[in-house]
């Protein structure tokens, strides 16, 4: 649906540009070059793209200045670029330096035998720390992705696979079946208690983790549901790790987001260089 309305709207820019340029029938395709040119000093990249792209329309049979404006345009993509390694750049290090505040009450955990990615864990939500308990552990991985792992434990079995969140005032939000695969969700008896660990990841917690931070104030009262069902208030200490944990997401999902568009900008740039290498016109400088 987005789609529909974007793609009228920029169909009617451009051809209201057109008519404007086909209006000065005295131009020629130099003219909207070095406008293109002065266009992209100026840093309007889009405004620079338009310009260039007249040439190739209005001046379909002139071949050499279409070619010139291909070079032109990989000048405007190279400079645009530049401009985002540059942004990139700067958001990734005000980001890095929030990291180490926000993993203070964390552990990091990572069994390299077996896992491919760790994860950061609250200090105070360590499963060997709480062992014995029913409790919703918050935790982030590498990638910034926060999974939420219930506990059980209880002298029934439940066999739950999903949770359900609630305040006093009736409102609530449940997450999404998630069934028994034996590795990240099971269940074990040991000294005669049942034990049952189910994790939900951003897919299956179904709008859990908002509901808990939008009432940090008051009351939640955790539903386990399976054959059987079993609730408790969640305290104070699990809803703080959550908004710590949270917090951390935000930042490591950044971190690796601008990682990714810094090396895609990188591909960008190293690959118009390539193809501007033959081009005697224009020489672009390398990224620095």
């Amino acid at each position: 649906m987005f789609r529909l309305f974007v793609f009228p709207t920029f169909i009617l820019g451009v051809s209201g540009f057109l008519m404007s340029c086909s209006s000065m029938k005295d131009l020629g395709p130099d003219d909207y070059l070095n406008r293109a040119r002065e266009l992209l000093k100026e840093e309007q990249y889009q405004s620079a793209k338009l310009y260039i792209d007249s040439v190739r329309i209005l001046f379909p049979k002139e071949f050499s200045k279409i070619k010139e404006g291909i070079s032109v345009m990989r000048e405007v993509n190279f400079s645009e670029q530049k401009r985002t390694l540059a942004y990139c750049d700067s958001m990734l290090k005000i980001r890095q330096n929030e990291l180490p505040g926000a993993t203070q009450n964390f552990i990091f955990q990572k069994d390299a035998e077996y896992e491919t990615i760790g994860h950061y864990v609250p200090k105070s939500l360590l499963a060997e720390n709480n062992y014995g308990r029913t409790f919703l552990q918050s935790k982030v991985d590498e990638k910034g992705r926060l999974i939420l792992t219930s506990y059980y434990c209880g002298a029934k079995k439940l066999n739950h696979t999903k949770i359900r969140v609630s305040s006093r005032d009736g409102i609530y939000a449940e997450s999404s079946d998630v069934p028994r695969d034996g590795a990240m969700n099971y269940s074990f008896s040991d000294g005669g208690l049942q034990y049952e660990i189910v994790c939900f990841n951003s897919k299956t917690e179904n709008g859990i983790v908002d509901f808990i931070l939008a009432h940090m104030d008051n009351p939640v009262t955790i539903e386990l549901n399976g054959n059987k069902s079993r609730t408790y208030v969640l305290t104070s200490q699990e809803k703080q790790a959550l908004k710590a944990s949270d917090n951390l997401s935000c930042i490591l999902t950044d971190i690796n987001r601008l990682l990714d568009e810094i090396r895609l900008s990188q591909a960008k740039m190293e690959y118009i260089l390539r193809r501007q290498r033959g081009d005697s016109t224009f020489h672009l400088k390398p990224a620095d």
